[in-house]
């Protein structure tokens, strides 16, 4: 099973244009070994076919890793079973990581690749978060990461800055919700910059948000 899954995302990653370390290689077989173990006993991701969680879960945030520096603070809200953030971390080492979880069995989980994987800087931050306020403690991050998430209603907020300057909001969205984001981004003080296709799904989208200049 782990051997299909790593030609398939082998394959795949070579399809983008990146090639992949052993280390990267052995960390991402890590963690799909462990999404597999604890996803018999919780739900951790509707997607069974190992290509498909290859194409889903691991190519998405190795497509768009070029976005991102090695250095910094990457916040990820509603972490689950860490796709997008953990890859990105794999991908740039150098990252501080704070995976954002209000389940205390995923953030078991969470802490359980952590240890696996050998991460470090990155931690799990168990929390209920309704508003901006809930995550005062972590901004601003350089980059904020969220998939599956209403971003709309969780960021409302004033006097609180989410991006340093030059930072990055990455939003894996719908093609519906990149739409209501360009014609009206309902986020204080950012802005939609840009967006980029993701590769596993027509539907899908990367929707890059940057502090509004000031």
């Amino acid at each position: 099973m782990v051997a299909a899954f790593t030609e398939t995302l082998l394959k795949i990653a070579r399809a983008t244009g990146r090639s992949l370390s052993d280390q990267e290689l052995r960390r991402f077989e890590a963690h799909y070994r462990l999404l597999q173990k604890w996803s018999r006993r919780m739900n951790l991701t509707g997607l069974k076919d190992e290509s498909m969680i290859a194409r889903r879960h691991f190519l998405e945030p190795i497509a768009i890793a070029d976005l991102l520096d090695d250095e910094g603070r990457l916040v990820d809200l509603g972490s689950g079973n860490g796709f997008p953030a953990v890859p990105l971390k794999v991908l740039r080492p150098g990252l501080e990581l704070v995976l954002v979880e209000s389940s205390e069995k995923k953030s078991a989980f969470l802490w359980a690749v952590i240890r696996e994987l050998g991460l470090r800087k990155s931690r799990v931050e168990t929390r209920r978060v309704r508003r901006l306020a809930d995550l005062a403690d972590l901004l601003p991050c350089r980059y904020l990461t969220l998939r599956a998430v209403r971003s709309g209603d969780l960021l409302k907020g004033k006097g609180i800055r989410i991006l340093v300057p030059g930072g990055k909001g990455l939003f894996f969205v719908t093609t519906d919700e990149v739409e209501r984001l360009r014609r009206h981004t309902p986020i204080q003080g950012l802005r939609l910059s840009g967006t980029r296709p993701l590769p596993s799904d027509p539907r899908s989208v990367l929707a890059i948000l940057e502090p509004d200049p000031v």
